[in-house]
């Protein structure tokens, strides 16, 4: 794709993000069409058409048949998918979401042991099972690996972490994809068995431990993946 006309719905996208957040287009509203936006910005129609298609896929805006472009009331996932648009990930964003996952699920495994219940136990042994069940089935095996670490950040029974898990939950079960997409479920598994028997123990340092080896080591083949390209 020409790069100039990427350059160019870049801009009409910075524009249209501008309007929104200084509030001059609110929610509810009906954006300028985009035949008038073409010409107000002197760019191709193409250029404001992909914009706006990229807001729509990010639910900034809704397209109404018939009726036009509108913006939506925006949450605060909203704003940070806006941030990290799916189709830009690659192995690099991955090693960037690692290096961010190592900080935050260490300690929830800690918290998980230390606070979860019952039902979180069984949630994890369900999603546990499913794992060995469906080793070789790549969609229903990262499907059963990210539901694991979102039933570990609800034992946590901390808000904060409970809602920054929920608002990356897109984020997180594409990255878990794309990581057995490289990387299968070798290793995992196994590592996956560890920290849920140490949060059954309530041993809130293994369960870190272990949290901390399983993405270390997720972390360390991403990294040479990347090296050998």
């Amino acid at each position: 794709m020409d790069s100039k006309k990427i350059n160019t719905s870049d801009m009409v996208y910075k524009m249209i993000e501008e309007k929104i957040l200084s509030q001059e287009w609110t929610p509810g509203m009906k954006i300028t069409s985009e035949n008038q936006l073409a010409q107000e910005l002197c760019v191709s129609r193409m250029s404001v058409r992909e914009a706006i298609e990229k807001m729509v896929a990010l639910d900034v805006l809704t397209k109404r048949q018939g009726e036009g472009t509108f913006v939506n009331q925006l949450s605060a996932s909203t704003y940070l998918n806006s941030l990290i648009p799916m189709i830009l990930l690659d192995q690099d964003n991955l090693v960037d979401i690692l290096e961010f996952r190592l900080v935050i699920e260490v300690d929830s495994a800690r918290l998980c042991a230390e606070r979860c219940d019952e039902e979180v136990i069984d949630s994890l042994e369900q999603c546990y099972n499913d794992m060995c069940i469906y080793q070789n089935e790549q969609d229903r095996f990262a499907n059963a690996d990210h539901r694991f670490h979102m039933h570990i950040a609800r034992g946590t029974k901390n808000s904060l972490l409970i809602k920054v898990n929920s608002i990356l939950t897109d984020l997180w079960k594409f990255h878990q994809k794309e990581l057995n997409r490289f990387l299968g479920p070798r290793g995992g598994i196994h590592e996956h068995r560890k920290i849920l028997d140490a949060i059954k123990e309530n041993d809130a340092e293994l369960a870190g431990l272990f949290m901390h080896r399983h993405i270390s080591r997720t972390l360390e083949e991403i990294r040479s993946i990347i090296l050998k390209k």
